[in-house]
């Protein structure tokens, strides 16, 4: 059995692990060039040019916008969705509405996490079941989605933006059930960044920087300081 367990382990680090990457990347450049179809049939298809300088506009436009989420957000949920789960989240999108708390819900459930290839294999799997349901879901949201809000009162369409909140309360309530040491552990610098992010002039411009730096920062110190208790 031990072998057998060390064979599976070894066939996951050297074959499983690189085939992740390769059809991971593959899929990365397929959707590139994908992304691209719309302005090659708008330029050779239609006709349609613009000057160089209105390309370079609207691309520093876009990228003093989306830089910050373009550095910061694979960083932050790669340690919970993992290689393929990071590969196939990004490819699909919803990635912090959706991709993110599946992943979450399934670790917690199995007390594990992407560290370990039981918990890497059980987000993989969760994650491509949220985007087949997802597909699903839009699927019928496309087609009589207009008419059903038609039908919903104001107050329900108004309720929508508390989904997204309430989802990642409900993460992090389950995330912390039962152990309420670490709850406070990591409840207290997050209402002191808060606070400063609110409270200091100019500051709040780089808060997702701050916030993402803070978390990777506190997560390390507390990791050492477990490492060295467990050294001892």
């Amino acid at each position: 059995m031990e072998n057998t367990n060390d064979l599976m382990v070894t066939d996951y680090e050297n074959k499983f692990i690189i085939d992740i990457h390769r059809w991971g990347r593959l899929s990365m450049l397929i959707a590139l060039i994908l992304s691209f179809l719309p302005i090659g049939y708008m330029y050779f298809i239609k006709g349609w040019t613009e000057s160089a300088s209105a390309f370079a506009s609207v691309t520093i436009a876009i990228s003093s916008f989306g830089i910050g989420m373009w550095l910061t957000e694979p960083m932050s949920y790669f340690p919970v969705l993992g290689s393929a789960g990071t590969y196939m989240s990004y490819f699909a999108g919803n990635v912090s509405n959706m991709r993110v708390p599946v992943a979450l819900s399934i670790q917690n459930a199995l007390k594990t996490d992407v560290t370990e290839p039981r918990g890497n294999i059980a987000t993989i799997i969760a994650v491509a079941a949220s985007v087949f349901v997802n597909l699903c879901i839009l699927l019928i949201v496309v087609i009589i989605g207009q008419n059903l809000l038609a039908i919903f009162p104001q107050v329900v369409l108004k309720s929508f933006k508390y989904v997204l909140p309430s989802l990642f309360g409900s993460v992090i309530v389950m995330r912390f059930r039962g152990q309420p040491k670490r709850a406070v552990k990591y409840f207290i610098p997050t209402v002191i960044t808060y606070y400063l992010v609110r409270l200091i002039p100019g500051i709040g411009t780089f808060k997702l920087a701050i916030v993402i730096a803070g978390t990777i920062i506190y997560g390390y110190i507390f990791h050492k300081i477990e490492k060295n208790k467990k050294a001892e």
